[in-house]
C-alpha cells in the first residue's frame, strides 16, 4: 500500500510537472518575473494580491531553492494597529511585549510587541499565493538580466524570458569597499531546545546578553521564549569571521546549563546576515526592481530586514498602482551614515562593541532604542542618544570617515588647484605655458595615461601570472590597425567613431568613480558627451585646426559661440553636480571650466591624466586587488611597447604617403591615442561589467 501511495505521489507530482510546462510554453513573455522566491518576494506578492494586482497577470517565480525546509527565522517590532502587524497576523507564531538586555529587569514594549515569524510559514504563504492567483513558479538559477525589445530579458541556467518588470531578491553582491567603508558578518547558531527548568518569563525577550566570551569579536546570546517548553537559544556574532560550530557549541552549551540546566537539543538554527555600508552590486537596467538585501532593505549596523522588505513592498504596489511602474526604495542618509559609524568601529575596534550596545540599553528605554532603530526619530532625538554614548570611539569613527572622504577630494582638488595655476601662467606669459605643456603631457601620458591601460591581458582574469598570449597581442593589435584602416580611409567615420567611443568610456569611468545613483546607460553617454563638448567647443578653433590637418569637416560654428556654448555646457555640469550632491563631479566641472581658457593640450591633458587615467588605474587596482608597484611591473611591457608604437607610427606617417594629415603632429597624437585606445574602450568595459558591476 505503502509503495502504491508513494507511486501516486510522484504521478501527480510528474502531472504537476506537466501542466505547468505547458502552460509556460504558452508564453515566453509574463507580465512580473520574479528572480528569488524569499520574503521580500513573499511580502510583495502579498501586497500585490490584497491590491488585485496579480488578476489576468503571468506572473513567473524562479528560485534555485525549493524552500521546504525552515532556514530562517524573521522578527520585527511594531505596534497591533500597524499595516506590518495586521497584514502578516496570519504567519506571526510567537508575540511578546517585554524585553530585557544582560538580563537586567524586563521592560515593557506596549503599545509595540515583539514578533517572530518562521520561515516555513513564509514559503507556505508564497505556496497558497501561487495557487489561488495560477501564478508559475520552476525551480532555476537567473544568470543574466538585459535589455530586450520587450523589456528585460531574463537567462536561467536552462531558459530564457522576457518580462515587463524583473523584481530581483538574488543575494546581494556588495561592490569592493572604500576606505570609509565597512563590512562585518552577523553569523548565529541557535539551539531550539526542552528543558528541564521553565522559563521564569514566557513573556519576555532576552534581545541582547553580553555575560560571555567576546573572542575578538561582539558576541551575545539572543533568547526567545517559544512555549511548549521549547527556547530558542541563540549565539549571535558580529565580526568579520564567520562564527563556527566548534566555537558555538561550548558557549552555548555552557549558557544553556547556567541558566536552564539540562536541554535536550529539537533543532539547530544558523545562518548569516550581511552587514555592509559598501554598496550593492545590483542591475542598473529600467524595468529591474531590486527587493531585499538588493535594495538596502538590511540595516547594516542590526541586520534586521523584514520590516522595511513589507515597507518597501508597500511603497513599490503603490507606485504601481498610481503609475503603472513600480519605485525605488530610498534610504535615509542621516541614518546611513550613523550605521557607517558604528560598523566602522566594531570592525576596526571590535572590544567597544559591548561597552557600546550595553551603555545605549542602559541609558536609554528600549521603546526609545527601538524608535530610533526604526529611523523615525529627530535630530534633537539623535542627539540625546548620541550623548549617552562613550563618545571617544564614535569621535574616531568620524574622523576615520572624514579622513577617507577627503582623500577622495584630494586628487579633484588638486587638478582644479593646477588648473588655476597653469591658467595665471597662461595669463602672464601664453610662451613659457606653451614650451612646458607638451614635455607634461608626454611625461604623463607615459607616467599613467599609457600604463592604466596597458594591463588589459589582464582585465578578465586578474591574474598576475598569466602570460601575454600571441593572439592576446594579435587581437589587440589587430582592432588597433582595423581603426587605422577607419582613419585612412574613411576620416569623417573616424572621428565620429572616435568621440563616440571616447565619450562612453570616459563617461563610465567617471560615473563609476563618483558612485552617483542610478548610474545608467543615459547618465553615462551624457556626462561623456558633455565633457567632450566642453573641451573640444571651448577650443573650437584649435579643435577645427585638427579637423582640417586630418581632411575632416570643420564644426561650422563661430569661435566665439563655441566658447559661449561650452561655458553653459560647463554650469549644466555644476548643476547636475549638485543635483546629484557629488563633490567629486563638482570639482571635476569646475576644472572643465577653468580649462576653457587654456590650450587644448592642457585641457584635455587636465582631464585625461589628472582625472580619466587616474581614476581608472585606482579601478584597477581596487578591482584585481593590486598595489601600485605590481600593476605598475605588469603594465611595464605594454607602456614600453606603446612607446616603440608611437615612435615607428610618428616616422611611418611622417616619411611615407599613407596619410595627408601627418605634418600636423596634435592631429598625429589624437589618431595614435585613438586607434590603441580602441581595444582597451572595449576591454575596459568588460571589466565594469565583471570585476566592477554596480
Amino acid at each position: 500500500m505503502v509503495c502504491h501511495y508513494l507511486n501516486l505521489l510522484k504521478l501527480f507530482y510528474e502531472i504537476d510537472v506537466i501542466l505547468k510546462l505547458e502552460i509556460i510554453n504558452q508564453f515566453t513573455k509574463v507580465d512580473y518575473l520574479f528572480a528569488g522566491s524569499g520574503a521580500s518576494a513573499t511580502l510583495l506578492l502579498m501586497c500585490m494580491a490584497k491590491e488585485g494586482l496579480l488578476k489576468d497577470k503571468k506572473v513567473l517565480i524562479i528560485d534555485p531553492d525549493t524552500k521546504q525546509y525552515n532556514d530562517k527565522t524573521y522578527c520585527f517590532w511594531s505596534e497591533q494597529n500597524e499595516q506590518l502587524t495586521l497584514q502578516c497576523k496570519h504567519l506571526i507564531s510567537h508575540a511578546w511585549d517585554q524585553v530585557c538586555v544582560n538580563k537586567n529587569e524586563p521592560e515593557s514594549l506596549l503599545p509595540k510587541k515583539y514578533f517572530h515569524i518562521s520561515g516555513m510559514d513564509v514559503y507556505k504563504e508564497l505556496r497558497r499565493i501561487i495557487d489561488q492567483h495560477h501564478l508559475i513558479w520552476i525551480q532555476g538559477s537567473v544568470t543574466n538580466l538585459s535589455l530586450s525589445e520587450n523589456g528585460i530579458k531574463v537567462v536561467t541556467d536552462t531558459d530564457s524570458w522576457e518580462s515587463s518588470f524583473v523584481f530581483d531578491s538574488r543575494p546581494p553582491k556588495y561592490v569592493p569597499l572604500k576606505k570609509d567603508d565597512a563590512h562585518l558578518l552577523q553569523s548565529f547558531i541557535g539551539y531550539v531546545i526542552s528543558s528541564d527548568t521553565p522559563i521564569s518569563n514566557l513573556n519576555c525577550v532576552d534581545l541582547m546578553d553580553f555575560n560571555i566570551e567576546q573572542l575578538g569579536s561582539t558576541q551575545f546570546m539572543y533568547v526567545l521564549p517559544l512555549g511548549d517548553e521549547k527556547i530558542l537559544v541563540e549565539l549571535t556574532r558580529f565580526g568579520v569571521d564567520l562564527i563556527t560550530q566548534n566555537e558555538a557549541h561550548p558557549i552555548l552549551d555552557s549558557y544553556i546549563r547556567q541558566r536552564f540546566g539540562n536541554y535536550q537539543i529539537e533543532h539547530i538554527e544558523k545562518g548569516c546576515i550581511p552587514m555592509s555600508t559598501a554598496a550593492v552590486s545590483v542591475e542598473a537596467l529600467p524595468g529591474v526592481i531590486p527587493l531585499g538585501g538588493r535594495a538596502g532593505a538590511i540595516k547594516p549596523s542590526t541586520g534586521y530586514a523584514f520590516k522595511n522588505m513589507f515597507h518597501h513592498a508597500e511603497r513599490l504596489v503603490e507606485s504601481l498602482k498610481r503609475n503603472g511602474t513600480p519605485a525605488i526604495i530610498s534610504e535615509s542618509s542621516r541614518f546611513r551614515f550613523y550605521d557607517r559609524l558604528l560598523l566602522m568601529i566594531l570592525s576596526r575596534q571590535p572590544s567597544q562593541g559591548k561597552l557600546i550596545f550595553e551603555t545605549l540599553f542602559k541609558k536609554n528605554t528600549t521603546k526609545n532604542v527601538l524608535h530610533f532603530l526604526d529611523e523615525k526619530t529627530t535630530l534633537l532625538e539623535d542627539a540625546q542618544i548620541f550623548l549617552t554614548l562613550p563618545m571617544k570611539p564614535f569621535l574616531k569613527a568620524v574622523g576615520w570617515v572624514l579622513r577617507a572622504r577627503m582623500h577622495r577630494l584630494i586628487t579633484p582638488f588638486l587638478v582644479l588647484l593646477l588648473s588655476l595655476l597653469l591658467l595665471v601662467m597662461y595669463k602672464i606669459s601664453p610662451l613659457l605655458l606653451n614650451y612646458i605643456q607638451i614635455p607634461l603631457f608626454t611625461l604623463g601620458i607615459f607616467m599613467v595615461g599609457i600604463p592604466h591601460g596597458a594591463v588589459d591581458h589582464l582585465l578578465e582574469t586578474g591574474n598576475f601570472k598569466k602570460r601575454v598570449t600571441p593572439r592576446f597581442v594579435m587581437n589587440y593589435l589587430g582592432l588597433a590597425f582595423l581603426n587605422l584602416l577607419v582613419w585612412l580611409i574613411f576620416p569623417i567615420g573616424a572621428v565620429v567613431l572616435f568621440v563616440l567611443y571616447s565619450a562612453w568610456h570616459f563617461g563610465q569611468t567617471d560615473i563609476k568613480e563618483w558612485e552617483l545613483k542610478k548610474a545608467n546607460r543615459i547618465k553615462i553617454s551624457s556626462w561623456g558627451i558633455l565633457l567632450l563638448g566642453i573641451i573640444l567647443l571651448g577650443h573650437l578653433a584649435e579643435t577645427n585646426r585638427i579637423l582640417d590637418h586630418m581632411k575632416v569637416i570643420e564644426i561650422p560654428l563661430p569661435y566665439s559661440l563655441g566658447k559661449q556654448i561650452s561655458v553653459l555646457l560647463a554650469l549644466l555640469g555644476i548643476v547636475w553636480a549638485r543635483h546629484e550632491k557629488s563633490w567629486r563631479m563638482l570639482l571635476s566641472s569646475l576644472m572643465l571650466l577653468v580649462s576653457i581658457e587654456l590650450p587644448l593640450i592642457t585641457s584635455f591633458g587636465l582631464y585625461f591624466l589628472g582625472q580619466h587615467s587616474i581614476n581608472g588605474w585606482s579601478h584597477l587596482k581596487q578591482g584585481m586587488k593590486a598595489n601600485n608597484i605590481s600593476l605598475y611591473y605588469m603594465a611595464l611591457p605594454f607602456t614600453l611597447g606603446a612607446l616603440v608604437l608611437f615612435v615607428a607610427f610618428f616616422f611611418l606617417l611622417v616619411n611615407t604617403n599613407l596619410s595627408e594629415f601627418s605634418e600636423n603632429l596634435l592631429a598625429l597624437f589624437f589618431v595614435f591615442i585613438s586607434c590603441i585606445s580602441f581595444p582597451h574602450v572595449l576591454a575596459m568595459n568588460r571589466f565594469y561589467h565583471s570585476k566592477l558591476k554596480q
